[in-house]
């Protein structure tokens, strides 16, 4: 009978520990909901969504949405098995990047064990944005398209689907300028030796790449918004982090992406000062590429760490040569190994949420969307009413909230905060910190509900809430809070542009 090898359980760990990491992720769903809700009005519509349908601040405004084919693509799959088959496809997304990933960091290094080392450091980092969004696209994509421009410096043919990659990210997800930095990063080197070498070879070698580089930014522009697509970039990045948005903030001691991020300069310092081996003219530019990125943003980490896990793989193979000379007796069949990775491959399948009830280890009734219940609970209260009219919460959380209840309901603020006004976001804040003139805010946009949360993120306002005379609490659910007007608001202002 033929056995796995220690190869195999070694390459299995990082990729297996991502699924059931993403697969058993029951924390509130963030970004899902919004995609969905615009998902399914692309479906009923038949055309694109190109405003806002789900505020009753910015309602009607325009806005460009590259994620549309993400959105389409999961609809479509929420209709078919809902959120528990979106979740394992979201799984198996990332537990293919981490596969990618590991064939790089492998053939770079040439040990396994590295290989393993520096992935797990990146599915640590990675943990925490691991959430069920158009993001997982373009985490698959860049290892993709990272592994198309190392193989295309030996096959220049290879180069050809750097495009085509681009032109389907820039309909998937706005994070796709990562890829074109990326291309922009091998392309650089590739010229830098070129000119070097100065041979006849290096300069076709240099048109080639400088094509793709061309060939790849005007594949992004084949999109339902051609370069204006751009706009909607520069906005978002300028928008979250002025407005402090956590994922937008430089990354810190606070979290574990940001413990990982440390670890992960500690030991690259280290590699590049203690190994014999010289880092690549490539491996440089992208290190110089990515790093000032990853300084200033939580979500850039997550490029930073897909390109150091490689780097970092081969700087302590070449530390430790004793590496390599592991896997070179890591051929031999065993039951221990074969026990070992139908252990992976069982925890996996077994984390599902079809068959999570039967896990022995992860099978908890908490377990369940805690969030997504509360709210849908108060969701199902307001439909029952069927009155409609403007609600206020969390934008988090109006994000379910316009998903269940648009066009009856709407809200005031969900995820697409790069078309809400600075004013609109000062007032917004206003009324979640209880400021002075919180009833006067809410009255001049007609607000007649607020759904908030008992945690330390409404604090303030639920006890003036309660306070006042105006409100009256009609539901709770879970940590979830259901406020009514008592009286008619004054007549309502015009909402601001």
């Amino acid at each position: 009978m033929l056995f796995p090898s220690d190869r195999w359980t070694r390459f299995l760990l990082a990729p297996a520990l991502i699924f059931i990491a993403a697969v058993l992720d029951r924390n509130y769903q963030t970004d899902l909901w919004h995609h969905l809700a615009r998902g399914r009005a692309i479906v009923a519509e038949d055309r694109l969504l190109d405003e806002d349908r789900f505020t009753f601040t910015v309602h009607g405004q325009p806005l460009r949405d590259p994620n549309w084919g993400w959105q389409l693509l999961f609809y479509r799959l929420y209709a078919k098995g809902g959120l528990p088959l979106i979740q394992t496809i979201n799984a198996a997304l990332l537990a293919a990047a981490m596969a990618f990933l590991m064939v790089r960091a492998w053939r770079r290094s040439g040990s396994l064990v590295a290989a393993a080392a520096a992935c797990l450091v990146a599915f640590l980092g990675l943990w925490q944005l691991i959430l069920i969004r158009p993001q997982t696209l373009s985490i698959l994509l860049f290892v993709l398209m990272c592994g198309v421009l190392e193989g295309a410096r030996h096959r220049c043919r290879l180069l050809l689907a750097a495009p085509l990659l681009m032109a389907l990210w820039a309909n998937v997800h706005g994070g796709f300028p990562v890829g074109l930095l990326a291309i922009g990063c091998y392309a650089a080197a590739e010229v830098f030796d070129a000119a070097r070498t100065r041979s006849t070879v290096a300069v076709w070698t240099c048109s080639a790449w400088l094509l793709c580089v061309l060939g790849s930014v005007a594949a992004t522009l084949v999109n339902p918004y051609d370069w204006h697509i751009y706009e909607y970039v520069a906005q978002t990045s300028r928008v979250a982090s002025g407005r402090t948005i956590d994922e937008w903030l430089p990354p810190g001691w606070n979290t574990l992406t940001g413990k990982v991020w440390v670890f992960s300069l500690t030991a690259l310092v280290a590699g590049l000062a203690l190994s014999p081996r010289r880092p690549t003219t490539r491996e440089l530019c992208l290190l110089g590429c990515f790093l000032p990125l990853s300084c200033g943003s939580v979500r850039m980490v997550a490029w930073w760490l897909l390109i150091v896990a490689p780097i970092l793989a081969a700087q302590f193979a070449a530390l430790w040569p004793r590496l390599r000379q592991l896997d070179a007796g890591d051929d031999r069949p065993s039951l221990g190994n074969a026990l070992a990775c139908a252990a992976l491959v069982l925890a996996a399948i077994f984390s599902t949420p079809w068959l999570e009830a039967y896990n022995p280890i992860f099978s908890r009734p908490e377990r369940a969307h805690r969030t997504e219940t509360d709210l849908q609970a108060l969701a199902d209260r307001l439909r029952a009413e069927g009155r409609g009219g403007h609600i206020f919460t969390r934008f988090a959380w109006g994000e379910y909230l316009g998903w269940s209840l648009t066009p009856t309901y709407t809200v005031f603020m969900d995820g697409r905060i790069e078309i809400v006004p600075d004013e609109v976001w000062e007032q917004y804040e206003a009324v979640t910190r209880g400021r002075a003139d919180w009833q006067e805010i809410l009255s001049s946009y007609d607000v007649q509900y607020l759904v908030l949360e008992t945690g330390p993120y409404h604090h303030s306002l639920v006890s003036l809430v309660r306070a006042s005379p105006f409100w009256h609490e009609t539901a709770r659910q879970g940590n979830a809070l259901l406020f009514k007007r008592r009286t008619p608001t004054a007549n309502r202002t015009a909402p601001l542009p």
